[in-house]
């Protein structure tokens, strides 16, 4: 799966080889709100519980990514952009482009990096470009250089007149992608919650989140953030590169322990994609409430 950083907003892509027809594709993972249904919650009559059945589907009718077969062997350098076959409606075109990652030495909480901080990550690469990465630097120099975890997609619209072989662009736009580490997104027995989630956000429609179930400190008994530091230095512009991986012990209780947060992999302009949008501090006994008894929620942890 790849995920981009463009604008607040961002997109959800599973890239994948189709063998019938010798190529790479990327098609953008869709959800629909599906039905609503609206119920008051015995415990506090005046909170109203919103529960949706979203519709999850690929658009297979315009790819973001298309490499056909032996397309990048008629191109010698990992700096050159490639055209690709893209892009249903009249006019539209796109390109991909290779990057090189930011060493983790020269990273900087002022810098516009993909993906943000605060989810896990591999390699980050730059996001924002005065020039819309149109410089030597923003590639890499060669094929070491590349990274294996990012890459870019230049889309515009093109304008020419019949047989003209050049034409006007029109609406260029630059989106840097990268993938998520396959751990951070499979759940386990230890890590059930874990996963990406659909959530309905009203007039927003439906985005996707990253659940990351963190780690809890051994020695003290305290819940880790994923990004190794409390949630209140991720607004106080304090460094996050660290990232936690240990085992979730389980609690007295038989319950899964530690900290569950919720990171946007698509947003809006409240809440942009690579930002907090909720965090369950402590999913263990040092944050159990009571066990509900209420017909809703019978049996669950509060």
């Amino acid at each position: 799966k790849a995920y981009s950083g463009s604008t607040w907003i961002g997109n959800l892509v599973l890239v994948r080889y189709d063998a019938r027809r010798g190529c790479i594709e990327g098609l953008r993972i869709l959800a629909k709100q599906g039905i609503h249904s609206f119920e008051s919650w015995d415990w506090q009559p005046e909170v109203i519980i919103h529960t949706f059945n979203p519709q999850v589907e690929l658009f297979v009718d315009d790819p973001i990514v298309k490499i056909d077969r032996g397309m990048y062997a008629e191109h010698n350098s990992a700096q050159e952009e490639i055209l690709m076959n893209t892009g249903y409606s009249r006019g539209v075109r796109s390109s991909i482009s290779l990057c090189h990652a930011i060493a983790p030495d020269q990273q900087d909480h002022a810098m516009a990096l993909w993906p943000s901080s605060i989810i896990p990550a591999r390699e980050r690469v730059r996001c924002e470009s005065r020039h819309l990465f149109r410089g030597e630097g923003h590639r890499p120099k060669s094929v070491q250089d590349v990274s294996e975890d990012t890459f870019r997609i230049r889309k515009w619209v093109e304008f020419g007149g019949m047989g003209a072989p050049f034409g006007v662009h029109v609406g260029e736009d630059v989106m840097t992608f990268s993938t998520v580490p396959e751990e951070y997104y499979t759940p386990t027995k230890e890590k059930p919650w874990q996963g990406i989630w659909v959530g309905d956000y009203s007039g927003h429609g439906c985005e996707f989140l990253l659940l990351i179930q963190c780690a809890v400190d051994k020695s003290s008994g305290t819940p880790k953030s994923a990004s190794n530091t409390p949630l209140r230095h991720h607004f106080d512009g304090s460094d996050q590169q660290g990232r936690l991986s240990l085992p979730v012990p389980k609690g007295e209780d038989g319950s899964c322990a530690g900290r569950l947060e919720a990171i946007k992999l698509t947003g809006d302009p409240n809440v942009p994609r690579g930002e907090y949008t909720w965090v369950a501090e402590d999913i263990g006994s040092g944050g159990l409430l009571r066990i509900s008894n209420e017909k809703m929620f019978k049996g669950a942890r509060v």
